[in-house]
């Protein structure tokens, strides 16, 4: 079924204005906690596989980030729902945003307890083929789904506003002495979800529970040939 056209509309215009846009409400919560069962024992294992010296798969101080594909491969069920990994809504806005596209990688981001807050970075970190002194074009969008509600205690991500727009080939040189910086901590539900341009200067937080807080990563890529 097509989207409203004004809600596209909305969505475009705030994933244009601000780097990102969240869909409140957006996936069936009874989906998203038969997701989270099927994900446990993927994330037990992939946490002792590291426990035994697999640092490879680290991301800072108790952060995890690794790829779900292999498993999805194998197991399909809730995982491969076409709701998360082929949403015909999220693939008519990436259409829109990047014209010809592919799909990029399928991972897990899980900030455990005591995570580290990471450095700001884009995920689109190469500024060597662009023109400094031309416009930044979106190259690669990420959803993001959470299995569990994000709060302001269990590591959410912080992204800066607008920063999408910029390049950052000077980002660690310079972003730590700018005096203000005024980020939006994205907060979520379960049924939430987030749509990103991959140029949007991000982080994650530290986060202070026992519980694992896992994003799940779904991008796409533009093609230009």
């Amino acid at each position: 079924m097509p989207i409203d056209p004004r809600q596209k509309a909305l969505w475009l215009y705030e994933l244009r204005l601000n780097g990102f846009v969240i869909l409140r409400n957006f996936l069936p919560v009874d989906l998203v906690a038969s997701m989270r069962t099927q994900f446990e024992p993927i994330l037990l294992g992939e946490t002792m596989r590291v426990r035994d010296g697999d640092a490879a798969m680290l991301r800072g101080n108790e952060r995890l980030s690794f790829d779900l594909v292999p498993y999805i491969d194998r197991l399909k069920g809730p995982l491969d729902h076409d709701l998360y990994r082929r949403n015909p809504v999220i693939e008519e806005l990436v259409t829109e945003v990047l014209g010809r596209w592919r799909y990029g990688v399928t991972k897990a981001e899980c900030a455990l307890q005591g995570s580290d807050t990471m450095a700001w970075h884009p995920d689109v970190p190469n500024d060597e083929h662009r023109d400094p002194a031309g416009p930044v074009r979106p190259e690669r969008l990420t959803l993001n789904v959470p299995l569990v509600d994000v709060t302001d205690s269990n590591g959410p991500m912080e992204i800066i506003p607008g920063s999408h727009r910029m390049h950052h080939h000077d980002c660690r040189e310079y972003i730590y002495d700018v005096p203000q910086i005024h980020p939006v901590r994205i907060l979520l539900r379960r049924g939430d979800a987030m749509l990103r341009d991959g140029n949007a200067l991000h982080r994650g937080t530290t986060n202070t529970t026992p519980a694992p807080r896992i994003l799940l990563d779904q991008t796409y890529r533009t093609v230009t040939a």
